[in-house]
């Protein structure tokens, strides 16, 4: 009884893959209609093979056994007949679904093609446009960088001229110091000498006036010792 579901359910996918590659604007069969033809061939064959076992051991037990035999070896090869074909078919339907899904997808991109190319481009455009800015903007800061540092170089330099002038100018105050430092001594020796010639003169000035003084003291002395020596009593 099972067979004949089987057989039943087989012609009428065969007849549905019929009338489906009759229409040339739709594929075969679906996907899944191809599948289950395909499955239901496998099923229809083993099906044959278990029906067939199965008369086969009850042809044994009849007196005509051989005519019994041959009936069921005709079932079992029609049987598998149909389930092969199925099988083939569905296959064949499967291989058909495949090459048109693979057709509709090479259209698809095909015909998406100008606008992903367009797309593409404006991508492309985008990127050149955000990396020239990215330049710009790069040379820019170099741009600064370089003024900014050429700025502190010459602050720098200015720096170190402005020190240079002043340990120059250091330098050579200190060169006329040393310069002058031995005219200078020999001016204070100078003075210093003179104050003691200076002093020495108005030293022995001093000792002269005070012998003059005392020889003075001392006639003074001795006129009026001799006076009173020549004065009456």
């Amino acid at each position: 009884m099972h067979i004949r579901t089987l057989l039943a359910l087989a012609l009428m996918l065969a007849h549905a893959c019929t009338l489906a590659q009759t229409a040339d604007t739709s594929p075969p069969i679906s996907l899944d209609d191809a599948r289950a033809q395909r499955v239901t061939g496998k099923a229809l064959k083993d099906e044959a093979q278990k029906t067939y076992e199965a008369e086969r051991a009850a042809c044994q037990s009849k007196a005509i056994a051989i005519s019994c035999m041959s009936s069921a070896k005709e079932k079992r090869i029609e049987a598998v007949r149909r389930g092969e074909t199925m099988e083939r078919e569905g296959r064949k339907a499967e291989r058909e679904i495949h090459r048109l899904e693979l057709e509709a997808k090479a259209a698809k991109r095909a015909a998406e093609a100008p606008g992903q190319e367009a797309r593409q481009q404006a991508d492309v455009a985008r990127y050149r446009e955000k990396e020239e800015r990215r330049a710009v903007e790069r040379e820019r800061r170099l741009v600064d960088e370089s003024a900014k540092l050429e700025n502190r170089r010459s602050k720098l330099a200015a720096e170190q001229a402005a020190r240079n002038k002043k340990l120059e100018a250091q330098r050579k105050e200190d060169a006329k110091r040393l310069e002058a430092a031995p005219a200078k001594a020999r001016k204070k020796a100078d003075r210093e000498r003179q104050h003691a010639e200076l002093v020495k003169k108005i030293d022995e000035r001093a000792r002269n006036y005070a012998e003059v003084l005392k020889r003075r003291k001392a006639e003074e002395a001795a006129r009026q010792a001799a006076a009173a020596g020549t004065s009456p009593r």
